[in-house]
């Protein structure tokens, strides 16, 4: 720093010996209009500014260690930065700029404003420089809510509407540093700085490029920010900016897009006005680096959020260049890849060009991987192929898919978000008349009842439902194994039976869905051929004590308004809880579910509304069908003859 700032220094001691006046930007001195205008000049006093220049000429003499934040070196450069002359201007801001370039620390609010009445310059040069300083200073917390609290967002968009590039990309830099703060990001959006940004983001110059970019990305943390920059015109320039030169713009442009895209109003405007982002997405995705192959994975996967974009993302040629990062050495790769398979997935017409493109033997054995995200996202995607009901379902045998299944369910402390992806995907599977059957072959129906006791109520629901399906199939192979599994003579608590008697005896109104449940696969057992099932069954007086208890309490809750018993309960149940009205609605995607960057600043996260009440009246519904249920299984009870 010293060599910079004592030539300037030593500039400075010469103009405020002898008032000679800069004028131009480029440091050459400009010749006096008049003999007597340039003698007035001389003859004015400015002994605080000689004071002050060689305040600080002595102490850069004494070496390191300078404190240009506070106290006599502070007040030397406040008094060169409000200076009419140049020179002393541009000796304060060399020295803040390159002080701030190493020593970035909390200053006072004197500092600050000192820095930002340097903005306000007509020296493009003393602009540059704090612009320059405070971008620095705008790396520290407290230093970037001193800047926005002293008004500093409205210097910063004075200086990014300048001719200069040099005063643009350092007011752009330093509005990226406030924007990474979640607090400060709405004083940003409404401060005017978004439209000019976005104007920057179009810059021939590749620091202003970067810089803009950079902003723009780390305002799309928020949907209100997104929709606020989507309406400021921003989409047409990032997308130009994925042609970049400079390799950290393409990165902040293809991530700041995967954001916009995780809002409708944003794949709605890309839809519309910007055909060839598609093609652009799947080339990046087969260029290095591999952060920008990632991110423009998953801006198509946040594409495909949207049922257009499903099928066009694939029909553009995606399928290849996802097998190859699925095949990637670098987790990031693949990790994006399975997340945007699993969208993709969604649209029953991929399932073919999917298949077709080799992705199934990859994906099924990530299954049995160690990256739990990547577990779930494959296993969400061959629930969406084998929802999809179309006639591929042997390539999902052919893949693996049952036996990396067991070998995930075999590690001793499974995750807990894999566990319940498992569930989901078995509760298809055992409804899809091509997959029932390696479930009770490879003995998974003894790791669903043991979901069943997950804390997890997903999984737990989802368990439940995959062995109702298995038991609606009334196949001997599966009342066999239910049969093992009624009761674990090893653990009596951890059998079927003991599972489905806690879950009928818990509160009225207590998870009414999964009582439900519970009840379709007691009449689904009472069904079956094998007459020992069916005994043990109707000779447990605490089951149907259980069951009877449900329809007297029901009967009891005069309050309640209720559909005729007489009506086709059956059918309305089954309705309300069938798989694959369940499938529908896993498969849709929240905006929480999108995959927000984080390269400049933190994830955004979205608070769960509360309770409507409409969710209350499908609660009581669920209640009413429980008893219907109950009802059905009493009488169904009371025909065998050795019940209680």
């Amino acid at each position: 720093m010293g060599g910079s700032v004592s030539s300037t220094l030593n500039a400075a001691s010469c103009c405020a010996g002898t008032g000679s006046v800069y004028g131009s930007t480029n440091g050459t001195e400009q010749a006096p209009k008049n003999y007597n205008t340039e003698r007035q000049v001389l003859l004015k006093d400015r002994s605080h500014e000689r004071q002050a220049v060689a305040s600080l000429s002595r102490m850069f003499e004494t070496g390191s260690g300078i404190n240009l934040y506070e106290g006599d070196a502070l007040r030397a450069l406040t008094t060169l930065a409000k200076s009419d002359v140049h020179q002393l201007q541009l000796s304060a801001a060399t020295a803040f700029s390159e002080v701030s370039a190493y020593d970035v620390r909390a200053i006072s609010g004197e500092a600050i404003s000192t820095v930002l009445g340097l903005l306000e310059s007509s020296h493009a040069d003393v602009q540059q420089g704090a612009g320059a300083a405070l971008g620095n200073l705008a790396s520290n917390m407290e230093n970037k809510r001193l800047i926005v609290e002293k008004g500093g967002l409205q210097h910063l968009v004075r200086q990014m509407m300048s001719a200069n590039s040099d005063a643009q990309a350092n007011a752009a830099g330093c509005i990226t540093n406030l924007a990474a703060d979640a607090e400060l990001k709405t004083a940003v959006a409404h401060s005017g700085a978004l439209v000019p940004l976005v104007r920057l983001a179009g810059s021939g110059n590749l620091r202003v490029q970067r810089n803009a970019a950079g902003a723009l990305l780390n305002m799309t943390h928020t949907a209100e920010h997104r929709r606020l920059l989507v309406k400021a015109g921003a989409v047409a320039p990032l997308v130009v900016l994925l042609k970049a030169i400079d390799s950290d713009t393409r990165y902040y442009a293809v991530t700041a897009l995967s954001n916009v895209a995780a809002d409708a109003s944003g794949r709605e405007v890309v839809w519309i006005n910007e055909p060839t982002l598609v093609d652009q997405l799947i080339e990046m995705m087969s260029a290095a680096p591999i952060r920008t192959q990632a991110q423009a994975t998953l801006a198509l996967r946040n594409l495909a959020s949207d049922s257009r974009f499903q099928t066009y993302v694939v029909l553009r040629g995606a399928a290849p260049a996802l097998l190859s990062l699925l095949r990637s050495p670098h987790p990031a790769l693949v990790s994006a890849a399975a997340a945007c398979l699993r969208n993709l997935s969604i649209d029953a017409a991929n399932e073919s060009p999917i298949i077709a493109a080799g992705l199934l033997p990859p994906l099924t054995a990530l299954i049995s991987g160690n990256d739990r995200d990547v577990q779930c996202h494959a296993l969400a995607t061959l629930r969406n192929l084998a929802a999809n009901g179309g006639p591929n379902k042997q390539a999902l045998l052919d893949a693996g898919l049952f036996d990396h299944l067991r070998a995930a369910l075999s590690v001793p402390q499974c995750p807990a978000q894999v566990s319940c992806e498992i569930a989901a995907a078995l509760s298809v599977f055992a409804a899809t008349p091509e997959l029932w059957l390696p479930i009770v072959e490879q003995g998974l129906c003894r790791n669903l009842v043991r979901l069943l006791r997950s804390s997890n109520k997903d999984t737990e629901y989802n368990a439940c439902l995959a062995l109702r399906a298995l038991a609606t199939k009334r196949m001997p192979e599966v009342f066999e194994e239910l049969m093992h599994l009624w009761v674990v003579r090893a653990e009596p608590h951890a059998g079927l039976r003991a599972y489905i008697l806690g879950v009928l005896t818990m509160p009225e109104y207590s998870r009414s869905s999964i009582r439900s449940i519970a009840l379709w696969l007691v009449m689904a057992l009472l069904g079956c051929v094998r007459v020992d099932l069916r005994k043990r069954i109707v000779a447990d007086c605490q089951l149907m004590a259980a069951v009877e208890d449900i329809t007297r309490a029901r009967v009891a809750c005069s309050s309640l308004s209720s559909p005729s018993p007489s009506s086709d309960t059956c059918s309305v149940a089954s309705s309300a809880f069938s798989p694959a009205e369940l499938i529908a609605v896993d498969k849709g995607k929240s905006v929480d579910d999108h995959h927000m960057a984080a390269s400049m600043s933190g994830d955004s996260t979205i608070a769960p509304g509360l309770g409507s009440p409409k969710e209350a009246d499908c609660e009581e519904e669920a209640s009413f069908h429980t008893w219907s249920l109950a009802r059905q299984v009493v009488a169904l009870l009371h025909r065998e003859p050795t019940a209680c």
